[in-house]
């Protein structure tokens, strides 16, 4: 019992991770609106302010739950593989997802090197996550070498999933392309404050 508990503390930190990791995200990938000095002397235009601030606020809240959607099911299947003391089963993970099937190959590696990732964590000695990451990694250059294989299988499903988004091609090209800059970036950043 004790165990279970334990791991799912250690779930719970790397979940808390995950979610300030998309908020800092969100916050590269949204343009949040300028207050002009102007808006501040015309009350219309001040209310506008106010109303694209609130809509930016939940445009952030909405494009960080939908980012967590993978890395949750990933963690969650982490979680119940290091309880039962099995391997994880990635394949629940993969068939969850609304994605094309001709995506779901590319969508599976992903999947994999998260819940592997996750899993290391979790079954990882220590009480905190930059504790839970040195114990998994060992130094710095292992972690960065993580980093960048998962950077890399992420931009391999962005590229696949692209033909298949609703959005025009050029806009979800420049989106998708700041949303990669920006979590290899983060993710650079969160390696340095781990490993300093």
């Amino acid at each position: 019992m004790t165990d279970t508990l334990t791991l799912t503390r250690k779930r719970d930190l790397i979940l808390a991770v995950e979610k300030q990791f998309a908020a800092r995200v969100s916050a590269r990938v949204i343009d949040k609106p300028r207050l002009d000095v102007w808006m501040i002397l015309i009350p219309v235009f001040f209310i506008f302010y106010f109303w694209q601030l609130r809509r930016y606020a939940k445009g952030r809240r909405t494009f960080a739950e939908k980012f967590l959607i993978t890395r949750q099911r990933a963690l969650d299947e982490a979680l119940r593989a290091a309880e039962s003391g099995k391997g994880p089963n990635v394949a629940n993970v993969v068939q969850a997802a609304d994605i094309p099937d001709e995506i779901r190959k590319v969508y599976r590696r992903w999947v994999a090197l998260l819940v592997d990732h996750y899993h290391d964590l979790i079954r990882a000695h220590g009480s905190s996550y930059p504790t839970l990451v040195r114990t998994t990694y060992k130094s710095r250059s292992n972690y960065l070498l993580f980093l960048n294989r998962l950077n890399q299988v992420e931009r391999e499903f962005d590229a696949a999933l692209k033909p298949h988004l609703d959005t025009p091609a050029d806009n979800a090209s420049g989106i998708i392309k700041q949303m990669e800059e920006s979590t290899a970036g983060i993710r650079r950043e969160l390696a340095e404050e781990i490993f300093p």
